[in-house]
Formats: C-alpha cells, structure tokens, sequence
C-alpha cells in the first residue's frame, strides 16, 4: 500500500494521508517502523530555532535526502533524541558508493512498541539499513506486512516491490529502501557483509528534491551559448530521465545510459557514447573520470560541478572543477 506525506522543506509540519484520508497508525504499525529505521540509520539532525509556534525555523545539519528522513519522523513525533535514548548507536557501516547502503547497530535498552516493531519479545541488538532499493532487497529474507507480523519475502512479493520501485522513480522521486534485523549479540568486527543479510524489508520511500524554478532557463541559456550540459547522477535511470525531461536537458534523442554500461564498453566506444549521452545514471567515482576523460578526449572543454567528497577525482581531472556546498 501506498502512503503519503504532505508538507515541504524542513520544518516538521505535515500529515500522514492513506488513500486521501489521515492515516491511523495504529492500523498500519509498518510506517511506523519503516520511520523508526529510517531515523536510526541516519546522520542528519533537525534543529530548531527554539522560538514558539509558528515562528520556529528550522535547518538541517548533514544530507538533505537523509534530513527528508529525520523530518518525516518527527511529523509522526518521533525525535531523534528521544528514539536514540531507547535504541542508542553502539556501531555503523558508513554509506559506501559501492555498496549503495549504510547500516548502522542499536542497542534496545527499552522495547518501545510505539517507536519500534518490537512489541512482544526484544532482541539485545537491533541493525537498521538504508539504501538503493534493488541492493536491500538483495539482502532480505522475509519483509513486514502492513499488519504486524513479518512473511518470507517470495519471487511474486519481490517483484511487486521492484515494481513500485520502478513507478516511484517514473514520478521523478528519489527511492529507498528500508530494511532491519534484530540481533542478540554485537558482531565483531562490524563487517558489512557478514551483517547486512538476513533482512526483515520494511518498505520503499520516495522523496522529491524539485528543480528551482530557474533551472530550465539556466540550462536553455547555457545551451544558447554553446554549452551543452550533461546529468551525472547516483539515481536510477527512470528517475534521472524524469527530472532530466522536466528541465528540458535531454535533448531528443540523447541517450540516458546507466554507469554498468561504461563497464563494458572500450575507451573507444565511452567516447562515442559521451557524444549522445545527456543523463549517465547509477554512477560510481571511477564513472565520473571516465566521463570527464572521454569528453576531453572529443575536444570539448569539460567543466565538472559537484558537492561531495565522491567528485573530488572527477573535479580535479577536469579542465575547470567547481566545488560546490559547504
């Protein structure tokens, strides 16, 4: 089933709604869970301004698709603080661009059935994963129904959930998957192979992170000027096609092409390909060199923007590197 969250931006006003009406989570406990992993295995924290009311503001500290998280939450109450002091972090697997997840280990000091799935019998430790949908689900073994109780996860439930996936991503959304596993005793060391298996699939999110208003026209300038400009993303290809689309980026007949193909490719043929590609999607560090050498290599003069450690390479072995974030 699908569930909807209203509100924009960070400041944790919104409404939880199932089929237009306001969700009764006391019918459908796997949002709450799905929200309480979701906080969990996050680094981002809201603060607030500490004025009262309306007047509150509010900013996110650490990654904006992760803040979506901790906002989300906190518009069903649940507060970082106030969940971590009954499920404190005692280890982590950092994100990995390569393994497209991140997990982190809880202690349960106290079993909160309204923070948690835990309502009857509590494990010593729980594990909580986020990350690329189709990885996740890899690692999952049984999943948790809207109700309580948790199923094998079966070929005809993998594809339902595959295939929400693919249509969430068509919508231009940004896609999730959460996952947990309850533990008795604290692996060590905290390897993330030997952890991130035997998932219990709690669900997908979707968050969207429109374009500005003024992208279209940047792009349109820029293209006027002789500039053509190319999506580099970590996103799935429907959701990179999509928000290319709306920008009016892809040019007809351009090309989306995912970083698995450039794998298989000769350097001869990524230097075709740079030609007509407009959106590369689902791609690694090592990508984003490829791409920069292969245009340089066309005669062009590439100019590589980018906002996280992963660009860093990518920025360097360009002609011209604009950093960009704090």
């Amino acid at each position: 089933q699908s569930f909807e969250v209203t509100g924009d931006g960070y400041k944790p006003k919104g409404q939880f709604l199932h089929d237009s009406d306001h969700l009764d989570f006391s019918k459908h406990p796997a949002v709450t869970t799905m929200l309480w992993a979701g906080l969990l295995v996050n680094d981002a924290r809201l603060e607030g301004s500490g004025a009262s009311g309306g007047d509150a503001t509010y900013r996110m500290v650490g990654d904006p698709t992760e803040g979506a998280l901790v906002v989300a939450a906190a518009k069903a109450n649940l507060w970082r603080d106030q969940v971590e002091s009954f499920f404190p972090r005692v280890a982590e697997n950092p994100f990995d661009s390569a393994r497209k997840t991140m997990s982190t280990l809880h202690a349960v000091k106290e079993a909160k059935p309204e923070y948690s799935p835990f309502n009857k019998t509590a494990p010593k430790f729980a594990l909580c994963v986020k990350g690329a949908p189709d990885v996740v689900l890899q690692a999952c073994t049984s999943y948790q129904r809207i109700g309580d109780e948790n199923a094998p996860l079966n070929d005809e439930i993998r594809k339902k959930i595959l295939e929400a996936n693919t249509a969430m991503a068509l919508q231009a959304l940004r896609v999730l998957a959460v996952a947990y596993r309850p533990m008795e005793h604290q692996p060590e060391p905290m390897a993330a192979d030997d952890v991130e298996r035997d998932l219990i699939f709690i669900g997908l999110i979707g968050l969207i992170d429109p374009a500005r208003p003024e992208v279209k026209a940047a792009i349109q300038e820029a293209r006027e000027a002789g500039i053509r400009t190319v999506m580099i993303t970590g996103d799935y290809p429907d959701t990179a096609k999509a928000i290319a689309t709306n920008i009016n980026l892809l040019r007809p007949g351009a090309k989306v092409l995912p970083g698995a193909a450039l794998d298989t490719m000769s350097n001869a043929q990524v230097i075709e390909a740079v030609k007509e590609t407009d959106v590369f999607a689902r791609v690694s560090p090592q990508h984003k060199m490829k791409i920069v050498d292969a245009l340089k290599q066309t005669g062009a003069v590439v100019a590589m923007t980018g906002d996280g450690v992963n660009d860093a390479p990518a920025l360097k072995r360009s002609d011209i590197g604009v950093a960009m974030g704090i």
